[in-house]
C-alpha cells in the first residue's frame, strides 16, 4: 500500500494572508515536528476602510541564538503610501505580527512554505581500516550470521490520513480541486494507485477545514 515518503517530499507552497487591527496580534507558529515551515512575505497594504493615519507594522521573531527581536515591517498611510512590496521577506517561526501604531486594518500577504525535515545523521565516525594482516582471517559464526538492519517502515494509508488531519488542524488547508489534490498526493506523498487516490479524495471531502 502506498504511503508517505517524507524524505522525498517536494516543498509545498500555500497562500498566506492576515489582517492586522489595533490591539490584535497575529501569531504564525505551526507546531509540526515532521515538517519545516517558512513564511515568505510579499505585500502589506491598507484596506478601503482604513483611516488616513500612519500605520506601523511590527514583527516579533527570534535571532540565531533564540533571543527575541522586534523589527518594523512597514509604515503605511492611505493618502501617501497605501501599499508596500516586501520583496520576499522570509521569516522562520515563531513570529508575531501587530500594529505598533494606527487602528488598521492592514493586510499582509505571502506564501507559506512547507517541506520535510532532512533525516538526522547518526553522527558515527567511519570504522578504522582493518590492518592488512587481519584481512584474510575467516569471519566468526556470529559475524557470518549477522542479519542486515531492518529498513524503515513505510507509513500505511491510515497513517497518511492521520498526518493530513494533523496538517489541517494546524491551520494549513488542502487543495480543494481534485486534480491538484491528486498531484499533491503523487508528488509529496508518493501515492500513485488510482483507487487509493480516489479513496483519499472521498475521505478528504469529509474533513472540516
Amino acid at each position: 500500500m502506498n504511503g508517505i515518503d517524507e524524505g522525498n517530499m517536494a516543498p509545498q507552497n500555500f497562500l498566506y494572508g492576515c489582517k492586522l487591527e489595533a490591539g490584535k496580534e497575529i501569531v504564525f507558529n505551526p507546531e509540526d515536528d515532521d515538517f519545516e515551515h517558512q513564511l515568505d512575505l510579499r505585500m502589506a497594504c491598507i484596506d478601503t476602510t482604513t483611516k488616513d493615519e500612519l500605520h506601523v507594522v511590527e514583527v516579533e521573531g527570534q535571532d540565531e541564538e533564540g533571543q527575541k527581536v522586534l523589527a518594523v515591517l512597514a509604515s503605511l498611510k492611505p493618502s501617501t503610501l497605501p501599499s508596500v512590496c516586501l520583496g520576499g521577506f522570509t521569516i522562520t517561526p515563531p513570529a508575531v505580527f501587530r500594529l505598533k501604531s494606527g487602528s488598521g486594518p492592514v493586510h499582509i500577504s505571502g506564501q507559506h512554505l512547507v517541506k520535510a525535515k532532512k533525516p538526522a545523521q547518526n553522527g558515527k565516525s567511519p570504522k578504522p581500516t582493518t590492518p592488512a594482516k587481519n584481512q584474510n582471517q575467516p569471519k566468526s559464526p556470529k559475524q557470518a550470521n549477522k542479519s542486515p538492519k531492518t529498513p524503515r517502515k513505510t507509513p500505511t494509508l491510515e497513517e497518511v490520513k492521520q498526518q493530513l488531519m494533523a496538517f489541517v488542524k494546524k491551520g494549513s488547508g488542502l487543495p480543494k480541486i481534485k486534480p491538484k489534490f491528486e498531484n499533491l498526493m503523487k508528488n509529496a506523498y508518493k501515492v500513485t494507485d488510482t483507487q487509493v487516490l480516489e479513496d483519499l479524495w472521498k475521505w478528504k471531502q469529509t474533513l472540516k477545514e
